[in-house]
């Protein structure tokens, strides 16, 4: 019971507490916004507002002036005192512990005074505008006047360079004079952000007339000079070239000079009403065009050269191609007398007999086409380049081919020189048994020793066969090869085995007498070693030595300097 006594009052309290505190809270807020709407009733507005009466109190000034008083009115009568109605109720609130009540309301009355503060700040912004605009329109006027003056005077001096753009720009100097008089007429009315823009209009369109004072001279004399006479000079320079053997038809550069010479007729009208932009296009376009002819001019001349100074050249490699491949027949049949030769060598030779009359043909058509004219010297070129591609293609095929027949020789004698070599291995391999005197050989060396030698037989008889077949020849060599490999391994290690198992068994006599398991398989041991299974001699021997001796295998094969091999 006095546990629950206990929590109420804790209770009682923490509700004390937290609403003091609350309330603290919700007044230091209130206070804070109260000093807020205070500031912004001390903003110096009025003072602001009076810098119009400056001016001239007429048209756009005199509305701005009266909407911009008339806001802050309603700031000051309407919206500042509400706030204050506002802020007593939220300290009523706070005084009923209606704590989120308050805070909804802090809320909204901090977001209005930042929205009338905004307000504030931007009419202010727009007085300082507006006054602003005043003084700059008074000095820029100057400085204006000033810019129009040294352009009238430049377009007097350079009209005769204009043509009748001239007259154009003369016109629109005079539309100017009657924009100045509409921003004297907007001035007076007290109009100043009109005046401002009209005198900024002004300025720009003066840098526009100027620029083009400058520009359009240029673009006449390209115009009505410089291109007609570089597209005469092309012209003269293509019916000139034409006589002297150039195939120009196919460019079609006729119709591209006369569609140039329209465009650039189009373009002088486009130029006279001040479209210098329109105008700049054709005009570079043209250049670019003029330029890019040229430059295939000059290529077509290169290729001549080129196609000129190549064909008799080719015409001498081309006519010696089918020497060179009958030469190719004729070692062909040769050779068949003594090696056999397969498909690919008769297909290959077709290939490059049907490849030459192709070669024939296309050379036709590339000096019929020089001679008669029927194409550019480019495209002549370039159908000469691929036909030289194709030749040389030819003509290493046909050497490829001699080369491969005469390593049909070269592989007869690398096969006699391998029989004789493993021939000589296989002996001494022989040789080498005997000299270790073993017991005996094993019937598995035996077979190997008869295949080995088995292979190196039908590789020599295949290589006496007339005509000789090399790719069954190389077949039998490989396969002897691997037979004799593998029977010289299992010669060395047959003796290796044998000395070794030899060795042990004596090494292990000395234990005969007083270990009868040592005994036994020594006797087993020697049994397999009178029956040539020496590696299951060496085995039996070594498990018998061991189980006295677990060191005895080094200490032998020290004694011996014997190394068996681990394969």
């Amino acid at each position: 019971m006095l546990y629950i006594i206990y929590g109420f009052i804790l209770l009682f309290l923490f509700i004390i507490i937290y609403g003091a505190w609350s309330r603290k809270r919700v007044f230091n807020e209130v206070d804070r916004l109260e000093n807020k709407k205070l500031q912004l009733m001390n903003e110096p507005i009025t003072e602001e507002l009076s810098k119009i009466k400056g001016l001239k109190m007429l048209g756009e000034t005199e509305e701005r002036f009266e909407q911009w008083r008339e806001e802050w009115d309603h700031i000051v009568t309407v919206q500042l005192p509400n706030m204050e109605e506002k802020l007593f109720d939220i300290e009523e609130f706070a005084n009923k512990y209606r704590f989120n009540k308050a805070k909804q309301n802090i809320k909204l009355v901090d977001e209005e005074l930042e929205a009338v503060e905004q307000q504030m700040n931007d009419m202010v912004e727009e007085v300082d505008q507006l006054v602003h605009s005043e003084e700059q329109n008074r000095q820029d006027i100057h400085i204006v006047k000033d810019e129009f003056d040294e352009t009238k005077k430049k377009l007097w001096v350079q009209k005769g360079t204009l043509g009748q753009a001239g007259s154009v720009l003369e016109q629109k100097m005079q539309g100017l004079q009657d924009m100045f008089s509409s921003f004297e007429e907007q001035t007076e009315e007290g109009n100043y952000f009109q005046a401002r823009e009209t005198l900024l209009t002004i300025q720009s369109f003066l840098e526009d007339y100027d620029r083009m004072i400058d520009l359009i001279p240029q673009y006449l004399v390209k115009i009505e000079k410089d291109l007609p006479k570089q597209l005469e000079e092309l012209e003269n320079g293509l019916e000139e070239m034409q006589q002297n053997g150039y195939a120009l038809h196919h460019f079609s550069f006729g119709w591209l000079t006369e569609d140039m010479k329209r465009r650039l007729k189009d373009s002088l009208p486009l130029l006279e009403h001040l479209k210098l932009d329109e105008a700049a296009q054709p005009i570079e376009s043209i250049e670019q065009e003029i330029n890019d002819i040229y430059e295939k001019l000059e290529h077509e001349v290169l290729s001549r050269n080129f196609v000129e100074k190549e064909l008799p050249v080719l015409r001498e490699r081309l006519y010696e191609l089918p020497s060179l491949f009958q030469a190719l027949r004729a070692e062909t049949e040769t050779i068949k007398l003594n090696y056999q030769l397969n498909e690919a060598h008769d297909e290959q030779q077709l290939k490059i007999e049907k490849q030459i009359k192709e070669l024939t043909n296309q050379y036709a058509v590339i000096e019929d086409a020089s001679e008669e004219n029927k194409q550019s010297f480019t495209t002549l070129r370039k159908m000469t380049q691929d036909f030289v591609a194709e030749l040389e293609n030819v003509e290493n095929e046909v050497q490829e081919t001699k080369e491969n027949l005469n390593h049909l020789r070269s592989d007869e004698r690398k096969a006699e020189e391998a029989i004789s070599e493993l021939k000589t291995t296989l002996l001494q391999g022989q040789k080498n048994l005997r000299k270790h005197n073993i017991p005996g050989v094993p019937e598995n060396i035996i077979f190997q020793l008869d295949e080995a030698e088995k292979n190196l037989y039908e590789a020599s008889y295949k290589l006496k066969q007339i005509p000789i077949s090399m790719n069954e020849v190389n077949h039998k060599v490989e396969k002897a090869r691997e037979h004799v490999d593998e029977c010289m391994l299992k010669l060395t290690k047959t003796i290796d085995q044998a000395k070794l198992a030899e060795a042990v068994i004596k090494y292990g006599n000395r234990y005969r007498r007083h270990h009868d398991q040592v005994n036994i398989k020594l006797l087993q041991a020697e049994d397999r070693f009178r029956r040539y299974l020496y590696e299951e001699a060496l085995e039996m021997a070594t498990d018998a030595v061991e189980s006295v001796d677990p060191n005895a295998i080094e200490k032998i094969k020290e004694q011996e300097n014997l190394l068996v091999s681990n394969s």
